[in-house]
């Protein structure tokens, strides 16, 4: 990392925000009322105290190892082996999610508002966005995110707002749902729907301090839950469940009914702007990490060469899914159930094992041994 290239605790936040709460625009508050019924907005406050609850042991954890990130420790804890075999895991990791991401976001654009271009093309257009914003690099997209985050923010107050007259508070009875077991015990699987808090321990050197690393982590991650939760509990009660379930695009949904006055009308077009905003935003900054931890993984020089392969295989892995019901099928019943097991479970380990290897005084990693002293 060159030290030029560093960036401050709002620009952080910004990126971990769009980092978490993009899934908002595509089914998050759909899959909490799929598993809970009319407790999904409990379910999503379930998961959000949990995960808040693991980034600060995390942040704990990783206190002794400023300026490095994730491939960094597993080097401290297990050698080059171990940095490798975490770098292949990170690397799958980001290949699923971005591929089936933009597949959603290019089927959900054909939908709305390209019905007649072919998935192929629009699939295309998302990834050459991807592709140009990951190229300017990690810092432009990180402030490209400070300056969107207000506008996506304000867009996104307009349809909460605006579903004022349409609240119907009754709509989240009988109040625990499909049952306490699927919300406390079966939910718990849901804090991979925060998958993309693995982002704050790659872009960790970025970060002046770990004082600054600490605050993005707690104040992203909060205003991530805020958002999350109130999306769900919104949607909760402005559509009534089952019905709940059935739309695809469920803020989109809300943005469709919205209606104040004869002048005030068809505000999904804000909604569709903020939408492809906040995905090659998501897109370009997922692309940028993977080639980063590919490169810093196989100790090559520069990560640029890395991106046009990269986004052949993520535009080809794509097309695969048959349509968009496997894709988000693909998504909800499998990555976003198991994702927790790369985001938290081996991050903790990592930091444990590394923790543990620097007490006994076996590390060889000056960065950390400095850091100790």
């Amino acid at each position: 990392m060159k030290n030029r290239l560093k960036f401050g605790v709002f620009e952080g936040a910004s990126f971990i925000l769009v980092a978490l709460c993009t899934q908002v625009f595509l089914n998050f508050p759909r899959i909490m009322l799929e598993d809970a019924g009319t407790a999904g907005w409990m379910l999503a406050v379930y998961i959000s105290l949990i995960v808040y609850i693991l980034v600060i042991i995390i942040t704990r954890l990783y206190s002794p190892f400023g300026g490095m990130d994730l491939i960094d420790i597993a080097e401290a804890a297990g050698g080059k082996i171990t940095k490798v075999l975490v770098g292949i895991i990170i690397t799958i990791h980001f290949v699923s999610i971005l591929a089936l991401v933009l597949r959603e976001f290019s089927e959900d654009l054909k939908i709305i508002a390209l019905q007649v271009s072919p998935i192929s093309y629009v699939t295309a257009f998302f990834a050459i966005g991807m592709l140009i914003g990951a190229y300017a690099g990690i810092v432009p997209i990180v402030r490209l995110c400070t300056l969107a985050v207000p506008v996506i923010t304000l867009g996104y107050l307009i349809i909460i707002i605006g579903m004022f007259p349409y609240y119907d508070i009754t709509r989240i009875l009988p109040l625990f749902g499909n049952g306490l077991k699927n919300i406390f015990i079966n939910g718990i699987q849901r804090i991979s729907n925060y998958s993309g808090l693995i982002a704050l321990f790659i872009i960790a050197p970025f970060l002046k301090t770990k004082e600054n690393l600490n605050k993005v982590a707690y104040i992203g991650t909060a205003m991530a839950a805020v958002v999350l939760i109130i999306s769900t509990f919104v949607y909760s009660i402005v559509v009534p469940y089952p019905i709940s379930i059935v739309e695809f695009l469920p803020i989109y949904h809300l943005a469709r009914i919205f209606y104040f006055g004869l002048f005030f009308q068809r505000i999904e077009s804000i909604f569709i702007i903020i939408w492809v905003m906040a995905a090659l935003l998501y897109l370009s900054a997922g692309l940028y990490m993977l080639a980063h931890i590919f490169r810093k993984t196989f100790n090559l020089r520069y990560y640029k060469p890395l991106l046009m392969p990269f986004t052949i295989i993520l535009f080809t892995l794509s097309l695969m899914p048959q349509n968009l019901l496997s894709t988000i099928d693909i998504e909800t019943q499998y990555f976003r159930r198991y994702a927790w097991m790369v985001t938290f479970a081996m991050v903790i380990l990592l930091l444990i094992i590394a923790r543990m290897r620097i007490k006994s005084g076996s590390v060889r990693n000056k960065k950390v041994i400095r850091e100790k002293k």
